[in-house]
């Protein structure tokens, strides 16, 4: 895990003391958004959901986090709510540490502390470009970015529907259907089976970048 790749080994087994370890079934929630801190989660293994939910049902997924991941930092260190529902796609494992713990290691080890701000950091600047996508493009250059994404990204969840896409992307699933629509009658894509097959991908990364 990132966090504790600077540690020593004394310090290590401190650290291994307060871990627990916990699995969670595919769509099982694991925090609430809102709700108080209990713990901070890395992901050892699996797929797990982080996403904001508005009071119409209408959903924004912030990232999907794979071996390596982590997520309920922030409530961890400023003791406010979690900012987040989250919850796993495939089967899960992860290490738990309470929150009032993480604090304070935060504190103890400079290392450690530096390796979260790191990450932090990393953080602000990818959801600053998140709210940049939905400030200042479209639905079509929104979607036809998610599309060239997806089709490199072996890890992604599958299978996506119409509302996971729109979730992921920050629109309604009706946009996203005639969205798709309109891509296939210009040729770029083709749907086949539930799948989405690119042919034109230079007409796909034109529509990216607002070409």
């Amino acid at each position: 895990m990132p966090f504790f790749s600077r540690l020593g080994e004394d310090a290590l087994r401190r650290v291994a003391l307060q871990v627990q370890k916990r699995t969670f079934s595919p769509g099982q929630l694991i925090v609430l958004e809102g709700e108080s801190c209990g713990s901070i989660y890395l992901v050892a293994k699996g797929l797990v959901r982080a996403r904001r939910l508005s009071p119409d049902g209408r959903e924004q997924v912030l990232a999907y986090l794979g071996p390596g991941g982590s997520f309920n930092l922030v409530s961890a260190l400023d003791g406010g709510p979690n900012l987040a529902t989250t919850d796993s796609v495939r089967e899960a494992t992860l290490y738990a540490i309470p929150c009032q713990t993480f604090r304070q290691m935060v504190g103890e080890h400079q290392e450690m502390a530096l390796a979260i701000s790191e990450h932090l950091a990393v953080e602000v600047r990818r959801l600053s470009d998140m709210v940049e996508l939905l400030a200042l493009h479209t639905v079509r250059s929104r979607l036809a970015r998610f599309l060239l994404t997806t089709a490199q990204d072996a890890d992604s969840p599958r299978p996506w529907t119409q509302q996971d896409i729109a979730a992921h992307i920050g629109t309604v699933r009706e946009m996203v259907g005639r969205s798709l629509r309109a891509f296939a009658e210009e040729g770029w894509i083709r749907r086949q089976r539930g799948r989405i097959i690119i042919v034109d991908r230079q007409g796909l990364e034109h529509e990216a970048i607002g070409v």
